[in-house]
């Protein structure tokens, strides 16, 4: 066994490649089951759905869609863009990407506490380090990040965030200039990038400020006194966030006009936190969903508050005497902050994944204890000796705790059962547990679930929608309609299910309802794409002259073609048509000829197909005409697309 494993006694050019090759096999243990599983939850709307990462450009992969996971996070949608272009939708390269960004947070987390004891004079700091990095690697309650591949994000800014910290450190004991310019530079970078990562980057100035007074400075005053321009360069990134957020693309689920009130999000987070404290200690039952903050009184929630306060006094109170735990301790409220305080976000409670770095802390803050009670042991070699293997065998179960999760993943109807077991009346699981006996064509057991979570929740739209497409589904249009209006009616500012509404009224003949509710839902969001090709397809195709207007539908088919970023098939077959009915059949040959690459692309055999059909009648010089309703072309075989992009 490698020296460093038990008295730290090691050359520091080996040390960390060691390292680093430890970390990977105890990731790879733990998760090595997990790559297959297919993508989960909101992975639809961030990567299958998500048209943005189909495109290496810029412009399109920088420009994530709103109001989705990936809103105002460049960085993250371009990752999922290079995903994407490397292996298409096969979600076992996306989960390499992420377990390897795992290992490199490891990895960091295992070289700042190396470097951070060391500087202290500390007893066997690579083995002390190690151990904290390696129960992190394994630890069950990191797998959200792993399994549930949008929330690649948690992994980034976290790898963004500890780059920050490794660039203060350089910065702060670098034995030459250039040493430390290369250490404020990387701090630089590191946390631009993580401002386009996701928001609660927004704690890094403060963070790295923390760290250096703890561990190289010796006060905050002394820190700010020594590095300040590197400080203010660290604040500028706010620029970054805020330039990202202007446009509030994220209005629909974080800020203060989401219905939720701050104290009622606030008395869900203390029992929140109380609850990844637990589960950093003893981690089941997992949730992936912790669904919605509902209503709360602050007195149903005063033992977890006093926990939270106790927390809070600890940091204090260590930061005073041991600025090192201190440092720990109040590291882990403040990456906790953004999300995890007063500012509501309306579309879920809590998650697991919030705790993913102050999880490292703990583990490193548990470490160091163990290492200072060897120290202190009659037989110090023989303690770490004892330590290190209640080390391996503590890795070895949270790795088996791991795989057993993983498995969790193996289907969406497994994950959600998992989450009712632990929340059985939560109204989003019953409903996404429908949503995945519908795709395995049990429609039965489907229209029930969906049945019980609006019981669960009655003002739930969505659960009504999912009633209107199992009644359209066996046939019952009308029962249909009826369902997707109430739907409506509960979230009249919808305007993917005023879409849809839309839809259903086209496909039973009321083409001047679905015009009219179109229309209202691009006065309501001019950039819904879905919208405005229904519109497009049916200005452009229907045989009914009346109905029909080139210079319409090219203007419609246009406007959902930029939306799209040119890269939707459907969009682009209903701009050939729109193309053809305005006389224009070059234009028309020409978009129809995107449109069949784009669906060979897409492995859409059957709409290339029928693409094709089109374009040699545009060659030909003939419109294309198609009833609503009659085979056509597109999911809902007429032509029509549906606006509905969440799970």
């Amino acid at each position: 066994m490698p020296a460093l494993f038990v008295s730290g006694s090691t050359s520091g050019s080996r040390a960390p490649a060691l390292a680093a090759l430890l970390l990977a096999f105890v990731a790879l243990l733990a998760y090595s089951n997990a790559l297959g599983n297919p993508f989960v939850f909101d992975d639809g709307v961030a990567i299958e759905r998500n048209l943005r990462i189909r495109s290496l450009r810029p412009e399109i992969a920088l420009s994530p869609p709103r109001d989705t996971p990936v809103a105002g996070r460049p960085v993250v949608n371009a990752s999922f863009a290079l995903n994407y272009a490397a292996g298409g939708l096969d979600p076992r390269g996306y989960r390499a990407v992420n377990l390897a960004l795992h290992v490199a947070c490891a990895w960091l987390v295992f070289r700042l506490l190396r470097d951070a004891l060391c500087a202290r004079g500390e007893a066997s700091p690579y083995g002390v380090a190690l151990a904290a990095a390696a129960v992190f690697a394994a630890h069950p309650l990191a797998s959200e990040c792993i399994d549930y591949v949008t929330q690649r994000s948690e992994l980034l800014v976290s790898l963004f965030l500890l780059g920050v910290l490794s660039g203060v450190a350089l910065a702060a004991r670098g034995r030459t200039a250039r040493a430390r310019r290369g250490g404020a530079t990387l701090a630089l970078g590191a946390c631009a990038l993580g401002m386009a990562t996701k928001e609660s980057m927004a704690v890094a100035p403060a963070v790295a400020l923390l760290y250096d007074a703890a561990f190289y400075a010796g006060s905050l005053r002394r820190a700010w006194q020594s590095r300040r321009a590197l400080y203010a360069g660290l604040a500028g990134c706010w620029l970054i966030l805020a330039a990202l957020h202007a446009s509030a693309p994220r209005r629909l689920s974080v800020g203060f006009d989401t219905g939720v009130t701050p104290s009622t999000y606030l008395a869900h987070q203390m029992q929140m936190l109380a609850t990844y404290l637990a589960r950093s200690v003893w981690p089941h039952p997992l949730v992936l969903d912790y669904g919605w903050p509902l209503p709360i009184a602050w007195r149903d929630v005063w033992p977890e508050t006093a926990l939270v306060a106790l927390w809070i006094a600890l940091a204090l109170f260590a930061w005073w005497r041991r600025p090192a735990v201190g440092f720990a301790l109040l590291a882990g409220l403040l990456v906790l902050a953004p999300s995890s305080s007063f500012v509501p976000i309306a579309t879920e409670v809590g998650a697991e994944r919030r705790f993913y770095l102050p999880l490292a802390g703990l583990c490193a803050l548990s470490a160091v204890g163990v290492g200072a009670l060897c120290a202190r042991a009659r037989s110090p070699r023989v303690a770490r000796r004892a330590a290190l293997a209640a080390t391996a065998v503590l890795v070895a179960l949270l790795a088996a705790a791991t795989r057993a999760r993983n498995r969790d993943y193996e289907s969406a109807e497994r994950i959600w059962r998992s989450v009712l077991a632990a929340r059985p009346a939560q109204p989003r699981a019953l409903l996404s547990l429908s949503q995945a006996l519908r795709e395995q064509g049990r429609a039965g057991e489907a229209e029930s679930l969906a049945e019980d979570a609006l019981r669960a929740w009655p003002s739930y739209a969505l659960a009504e929608a999912q009633l209107a497409a199992l009644a359209e589904a066996r046939g019952d249009l009308e029962a249909a309609i009826a369902h997707q209006a109430r739907s409506l009616a509960l979230e009249p500012h919808d305007g993917e299910l005023r879409t849809n509404y839309g839809l259903l009224l086209a496909r039973s003949g009321r083409l001047a309802e679905a015009v009219a509710e179109w229309q209202a839902a691009l006065s309501e969001d001019p950039g819904l794409a879905y919208a405005a090709n229904n519109l497009a397809w049916l200005r452009a195709t229907q045989p009914d002259p009346r109905w029909r207007d080139g210079s319409s539908a090219v203007a419609l088919a246009l406007r959902a073609e930029s939306a799209t970023a040119g890269l939707d098939a459907g969009v682009l077959d209903t701009l050939a048509a729109a193309f053809a009915e305005a006389g224009r059949f070059d234009l028309a040959e020409a978009a129809a000829a995107r449109a069949q690459a784009r669906a060979e692309a897409d492995g859409d055999a059957r709409l290339a197909r029928e693409i094709a059909a089109r374009r040699a009648g545009y060659a030909e010089g003939r419109a294309f005409r198609t009833e609503l309703g009659a085979p056509g072309r597109g999911a809902g075989a007429d032509g029509l697309s549906s606006g509905t992009t969440r799970g």
